[in-house]
C-alpha cells in the first residue's frame, strides 16, 4: 500500500518536495533550456523548496530572465517567485518593472491581473508611482478579473507608502459602483484596510452589496460581513434596548406578512397607566441585511458562518439570531482547529443567548477522540446552556465523564457540575448526591475535587444539609490529598454551630497530625482553632493555646506571624487585666466579626469569561487578549442617522423622467388636458417622423442614443442639466419649443460625448519622467510613449525612457541607450591628472583584532585593481601581522549567500613578528552584505566578516569629453543626486578625497573649479557613475549621476559620509 501512495505522489507535483529534486546546477541549465517544459519544472522545483523554507535567492537573476516568456503558466510562477524576493534583490527586480508594463497591456485578462498583482507587491518606493498609473488603468478596465486583481492591490499599495491615500481612496469610490460580485467583494475588502472610517462612501451602495452579498466568494464575503457589521452599530438603532431577550424565546421567524404586522402594530399599552409607548420598529435597511446575512448560514466555509454569527449576535435580536445554531452544529465536525474557533464563539454566546443552542444540546457532548481544548469548551457551553429542561441528559454526561482517562478533565467535569447546580438550585441536591457518591471512590483526586465542589454548594442552604456535613467530618480523617483536607476543616469551622460535639473533636484530632499537615492545611487548623474558641471557649480554650504554641514555632513565616498576631489579640500580660478590660472587650468583638461572620456563597466564573469583551470571530477573541490593530465594535447611536443617505444615486435617464414628470404637473391642471395634448403631439411628431425618416433617425433613436452616450461619459451631465433647468421655469413654453430644445440637446450630445471620450481614454505608463509630469500632460505623454520598436525579446520603449536601462533585455544583451563598449584594458582604468593622486587602496580597516586574534592580527584593504579571475570581482588584499608563530593559515566555512568567491591561498607559516599578504577575490554582485568567514590555523579559527562600501563596488574608466557630457544629459531627474559642501578650498582636493574612498577615475582637463570624476558598476559595467564638481559660491557642488536609481542614494551616502 504504501508503494502505491508513493507512486501516487510521484506522478503528482508532490515530486517536486523530494529532497533530491533540489540539484541546484541542474535547474539553473533548465531555467535557461529552450524546451518551455523543463523552464516549467524547474520553476516548480523553485518554488517548492521556497515553500519549505529554502533560501533559492541565488536563482533570482535566472528566474527574472523568464519574465518575458509567452508561457502563463511560467509567467505566474515567476510572478511568485519575483515577489517572494523582490525586497532582497530590489536592483534585480527593477528589471523586471517594463517586461511587467508590457503584460499590463496584454489581451489576455490573467495575463494582465496577474502583472498587477505582482507589481503591486513589489515593495519598493520607487515603483509606485509606475503602479499607481497602473491601478488607475486597471480601475476602469473592461474586464472584471482585472478590476478585482487592481482592488487587492490597493491595500499593498497603501502599506508600501500610506501618503497616496486621498488617490487610493477615489480608486476605491470608483470600485465600489461596481455591480460585478467578485470585484464589489474585493472592493469592500481595500475599504477596510485602506479608510474604514469612510462609511459616506458605503452609503449609496450599501442596499447594493446586500443584495449581492450571496454571489461574493467566500473571503468577499467574510471581510464584507465584518464591515457591515460594524457599519450596522452606527447607522442602526439597537435592537436590545427595546424589546426583552429572555422572553422572546417563543418568537416566530420569519412571517410574510411581517412588515404588515410592524405597520400596524406601531402603539401598544403600557398596561397601568394607560398610556401608549411607540415600540421598536427595525428599520427597513437593518432587516434587508439580516435577512441578506441568513442566506449565508448554508455556506460550506466555517469562517463565513461565523462571521453571520457574529453579525446575528451584533445587531440582531435572538429570536433571528437564533438560525445560526444549527449553521454552527454543521461545522462542529469540521477539524479540530476549526472546531476550537467555532466553539470559543458558540461559547461566547452560549453564555449571553443560551436559548439559542438549548434544542442542540447533543452536540456539544465530548467524543473520545476530541482533543483536550476542544473538551474544555464543550464542558464550558454545556455549563451554559443548561436549564431545567437539558439539566437531566446534561448531568448524567457529566457524571459519566468521571471514567475518563485524563484527570485535568475528570477535573474540569466535576467543576461543571457544581456550576450546573449553583445555576439552577432545583438540581443542587440531586448534583450533591452525585458527588457523594464519587466521595467513596479510590481515586484520591476525584474525592479532593468532590469535596471542594461540595463546599462550594453547603454554602448555597446549610442548615438543609446537616448529614452532609457530619459526613464531610469524618472523611477529614480518610482523606490524606491537602485540597481536600483544607476544604473539610473549612467546612467544619465554619458550620461548627451545626455539630457543636464533632468540632471540637476534629480539632483534637488535627492538633495531633499539625507538624506533619501541609502549609495551607495548618492555617486552617489555626482558624478552626480561633473559631471554636471564640464561639465555645469553655471546651477548646486549651486546645487552642495548644495550638497557639504549635504555630509559634512553625518552619513556615506565614503560620508564625498568623499565630503571634492571634496571641497579641487573645492573650494579655497580667498586670493590664483591670486596667485594658474594655478594649479586652472590644477586640474580642471585632475578632468574632473578623472569624465568625458569614461567608457569602462564591460565584463560579467561566473560565473564557475574558472573551466576551472582544467582538466574535477576530483574533483577540480566539486568544482572549487585545492582539495589534483590534478595533472593538462601536456602540449603537441614540438617535439614527438619516437613512436617506443610503439611497442609490438616480441614473441620467430617471432624472430626466423626473424632470419632465414635474414639467407636465405643472403645465396640465387635469388629466383631460393631458390627454388632449399628447394626441396632439403625437400626431404632429408623426407626420415629422413620416416627411424626415429618410434623413435621420427617430426620436427614440436619438434619446436611447444620447442615455448611452450620457451613461458612459459622466462629465456631459452638467450642460443637459443646465438646459433641462432652463426649460423648467419657462412655464408658457408649448409642448412644440420643448421638444425642439430636446432635440437641439441630444444634437449637441454627440459632439460633447466624442471630445470627452478623446479626452478620457486610457494612456499607458511609459517611462519613469511622466511621473513628474502634469496629469494635464497624459495625451502628448501617451503619444510619445507609443513610438515603440521590438527587440529581440520584445518591445523596449525609446526616447527619455528611464526604465529602459533597467530592462533586463537591453541591460544585459543589447545595453541601454548611447551606450558603448566598456574599457578592455586596465590601463584604461587610470588616466592620471598631474593635480589629483589615484591611490592603489581605498577602503582599509581591521578584520581581526590582534586582542581576539590570540597574537594574530588581520587588516584588509580593497584595491584598485582588477581580478585575475573576473571583471566583476573586487580584489581585496588580507594583511596577516602576528608577533607568534602561527601555522597552516587558510579560510573556511564561507557564508557567500549570492556571492562569488575566490579564497586566498593556504599560508603553510607566518613567523613571529613577521608580515605577510594574500589576495581575496569576491563578487560582490552590487550588493553591501556582510561576507562572512572563517580565517583558521592549525588549531584554532576566528569568525570574521568583511563588507563593502559603495565605492568599493565601483571601477574607474575613462571616456571622451562628449561622451561624458551625452551621458550626463541623459541621467537626470530621479538619476541625479546633489549635495554642497565648504570643508574643501580646491575642486582638486575635494576630488582627490573623493578618489581615495571611492573606485572613481578623474577625467582629463581638472581644474581648481571643476573637476570630473567617472566610474562603471563592476557587477554590471554597462552602468556609469558620473561625479561632477564644481564651484558653488563659497563652496563646491558635487552631482552623482548613475544608471542604477538605488545604487545612486547608495554613493550619495557613501559619499556625504566620506566627506
Amino acid at each position: 500500500m504504501s508503494s502505491v501512495l508513493s507512486q501516487i505522489s510521484l506522478l503528482s507535483d508532490a515530486k517536486y518536495f523530494e529532497e533530491k529534486s533540489s540539484q541546484f546546477a541542474e535547474l539553473k541549465e533548465n531555467l535557461d533550456h529552450k524546451n518551455m517544459k523543463k523552464r516549467l519544472n524547474a520553476m516548480k522545483r523553485l518554488i517548492a523548496m521556497m515553500t519549505i523554507g529554502r533560501d533559492v535567492s541565488q536563482f533570482f537573476p535566472d528566474v527574472v530572465k523568464n519574465v518575458i516568456v509567452d508561457n502563463t503558466e511560467v509567467k505566474k510562477l515567476v510572478y511568485m517567485f519575483l515577489t517572494h524576493y523582490a525586497e532582497e534583490n530590489q536592483q534585480l527586480a527593477l528589471l523586471a518593472i517594463n517586461s511587467l508594463q508590457q503584460d499590463l497591456k496584454s489581451t489576455n485578462q490573467r495575463v494582465r491581473a496577474n502583472a498587477l498583482r505582482a507589481m503591486s507587491s513589489i515593495h519598493i518606493k520607487v515603483v509606485i508611482p509606475i503602479v499607481m498609473i497602473a491601478l488607475k488603468n486597471a480601475v476602469r478596465d473592461t474586464s472584471s478579473y482585472v478590476r478585482k486583481a487592481a482592488a487587492c492591490a490597493i491595500p499593498k499599495v497603501y502599506r508600501t507608502d500610506s501618503g497616496r491615500k486621498a488617490e487610493l481612496v477615489d480608486m476605491i469610490a470608483e470600485l465600489l459602483s461596481n455591480a460585478e460580485p467578485n470585484v464589489l467583494g474585493a472592493s469592500v475588502f481595500a475599504f477596510s484596510a485602506v479608510c474604514p472610517e469612510r462609511t459616506d462612501l458605503l452609503h449609496p451602495h450599501f442596499r447594493k452589496i446586500c443584495h449581492l452579498l450571496a454571489d461574493f466568494d467566500y473571503f468577499g464575503q467574510t471581510v464584507t460581513l465584518k464591515v457591515l457589521t460594524s457599519y450596522a452599530r452606527t447607522q442602526f438603532l439597537s435592537p436590545f434596548k427595546h424589546g426583552d431577550e429572555e422572553n422572546a424565546e417563543d418568537a416566530p421567524f420569519y412571517d410574510e406578512d411581517e412588515d404588515e404586522d410592524d405597520d400596524d402594530d406601531d402603539d401598544e399599552d403600557d398596561g397601568e397607566g394607560g398610556k401608549k409607548k411607540k415600540a421598536y420598529v427595525m428599520d427597513a435597511d437593518h432587516r434587508l441585511l439580516i435577512r441578506s446575512a441568513t442566506v449565508l448560514l448554508n455556506s460550506a466555509d466555517a469562517a463565513v458562518v461565523i462571521g453571520v454569527c457574529s453579525l446575528m449576535f451584533s445587531i440582531a435580536p435572538l429570536y433571528e439570531a437564533r438560525q445560526c445554531a444549527p449553521a454552527v452544529a454543521r461545522h462542529l465536525f469540521n477539524y479540530r482547529e476549526m472546531q476550537y474557533v467555532v466553539l470559543a464563539s458558540v461559547s461566547t454566546m452560549a453564555a449571553k443567548r443560551p436559548a439559542m443552542f438549548r434544542q442542540y444540546v447533543k452536540m456539544f457532548f465530548v467524543f473520545f477522540d476530541d482533543p483536550d481544548f476542544v473538551r474544555e469548551l464543550k464542558l464550558d457551553i454545556l455549563a451554559n446552556i443548561a436549564s431545567d429542561s437539558t439539566i437531566g441528559p446534561i448531568l448524567l454526561e457529566l457524571f459519566s465523564y468521571v471514567n475518563h482517562y485524563d484527570p485535568n478533565f475528570v477535573h474540569q467535569a466535576i467543576r461543571t457540575i457544581g456550576r450546573c447546580a449553583m445555576k439552577i438550585p432545583d438540581v443542587a441536591e440531586r448534583c450533591l448526591h452525585m458527588l457523594l457518591r464519587l466521595v467513596s471512590t479510590s481515586s484520591e483526586d476525584v474525592v479532593a475535587q468532590a469535596i471542594s465542589v461540595i463546599r462550594q454548594l453547603l454554602q448555597r442552604n446549610p442548615q438543609q444539609h446537616v448529614a452532609i456535613i457530619k459526613r464531610m467530618a469524618k472523611l477529614l480523617f480518610k482523606v490524606s490529598i491537602p485540597m481536600a483536607r483544607t476544604a473539610l476543616v473549612w467546612i467544619v469551622g465554619e458550620y461548627r454551630e451545626m455539630i457543636p460535639k464533632v468540632a471540637p473533636d476534629c480539632l483534637r484530632q488535627l492538633a495531633k497530625t499539625f507538624l506533619d499537615e501541609a502549609v495551607e492545611v495548618k492555617l486552617q487548623i489555626l482558624n478552626l482553632a480561633v473559631k471554636l474558641y471564640l464561639s465555645n471557649p469553655k471546651q477548646s480554650s486549651l486546645l487552642f493555646k495548644y495550638v497557639m504554641d504549635l504555630s509559634k514555632n512553625d518552619i513556615n513565616f506565614d503560620i508564625r506571624d498568623r499565630a503571634r498576631m492571634v496571641r497579641a489579640l487573645f492573650f494579655k500580660k497580667k498586670s493590664d487585666d483591670h486596667k485594658n478590660e474594655g478594649l479586652k472587650a472590644k477586640t474580642k468583638m471585632i475578632m468574632k466579626k473578623c472569624f465568625l461572620w458569614v461567608k457569602p456563597p462564591p460565584e463560579t466564573e467561566s473560565p473564557f469569561q475574558q472573551r466576551e469583551n472582544f467582538t466574535l470571530g477576530s483574533l483577540s477573541h480566539v486568544l482572549q487578549h487585545s492582539v495589534v490593530g483590534y478595533e472593538s465594535l462601536p456602540e449603537f447611536p441614540e438617535v439614527a442617522p438619516d437613512p436617506k443617505a443610503r439611497e442609490p444615486p438616480k441614473s441620467e435617464y430617471e432624472e430626466r423622467l423626473e424632470k419632465k414628470a414635474k414639467k407636465m404637473k405643472k403645465k396640465y391642471k387635469n388629466v383631460d388636458d393631458f390627454y388632449a395634448e399628447s394626441e396632439s403631439e403625437s400626431d404632429s411628431d408623426s407626420d415629422s417622423d413620416s416627411d424626415s425618416g429618410s434623413d435621420s433617425d427617430s426620436d427614440s433613436d436619438s434619446d436611447s442614443d444620447s442615455d448611452s452616450d450620457s451613461e458612459e461619459e459622466p462629465n456631459t451631465k452638467k450642460p443637459k442639466k443646465h438646459v433641462a433647468d432652463d426649460d423648467e421655469d419657462d412655464d408658457s413654453d408649448s409642448s412644440d419649443s420643448d421638444s425642439d430644445s430636446s432635440d437641439s440637446e441630444e444634437d449637441a450630445t454627440p459632439k460633447k460625448s466624442a471630445q470627452t471620450k478623446k479626452q478620457s481614454q486610457p494612456q499607458p505608463a511609459a517611462n519613469l519622467l511622466n511621473l513628474l509630469d502634469d496629469d494635464d500632460d497624459d495625451d502628448d505623454q501617451g503619444e510619445n510613449n507609443n513610438n515603440v520598436s521590438a527587440g529581440m525579446f520584445g518591445p523596449s520603449v525609446q526616447n527619455n525612457d528611464i526604465l529602459s536601462g533597467l530592462t533586463f533585455e537591453d541591460n544585459i544583451l543589447s545595453g541601454p541607450p548611447s551606450q558603448q563598449k566598456p574599457a578592455e584594458s586596465s590601463s584604461q582604468f587610470f588616466s592620471p591628472t598631474p593635480s589629483i593622486n589615484v591611490p592603489r587602496r581605498m577602503n582599509r580597516g581591521v578584520l581581526l583584532k590582534e586582542s581576539l586574534g590570540e597574537g594574530m592580527e588581520v587588516r584588509y584593504s580593497f584595491m584598485r585593481q582588477e581580478s585575475i579571475y573576473s571583471k566583476k570581482m573586487a580584489v581585496v588584499e588580507l594583511e596577516f601581522v602576528s608577533r607568534v608563530e602561527v601555522r597552516d593559515i587558510h579560510m573556511n566555512n564561507v557564508q557567500a549567500s549570492g556571492f562569488e568567491v575566490r579564497p586566498i591561498d593556504r599560508i603553510p607559516v607566518l613567523h613571529a613578528n613577521q608580515t605577510t599578504t594574500a589576495k581575496l577575490h569576491v563578487d560582490f554582485k552590487g550588493q553591501e552584505r556582510k561576507l562572512k568567514f572563517d580565517i583558521c590555523t592549525t588549531d584554532r579559527k576566528y569568525p570574521v566578516a568583511l563588507c563593502a562600501t559603495p565605492g568599493d563596488l565601483l571601477q574607474g574608466c575613462s571616456i571622451s569629453p562628449g561622451e561624458y557630457e551625452s551621458t550626463r544629459k541623459r541621467l537626470t531627474g530621479m538619476q541625479e543626486a546633489k549635495f554642497t559642501t565648504t570643508k574643501y578650498t580646491s575642486a582638486t582636493d575635494l576630488a582627490a578625497r573623493i578618489v581615495s574612498c571611492a573606485g572613481v577615475s578623474p577625467m582629463p582637463g581638472s581644474t581648481s573649479e571643476s573637476t570630473k570624476l567617472a566610474a562603471t558598476l563592476r557587477d554590471d559595467p554597462t552602468q556609469r557613475v558620473l561625479v561632477t564638481i564644481e564651484k558653488s559660491g563659497s563652496g563646491f557642488s558635487v552631482t552623482i549621476n548613475c544608471d542604477d536609481m538605488l545604487f545612486l542614494g547608495r554613493v550619495e551616502d557613501h559619499l556625504r559620509k566620506s566627506m
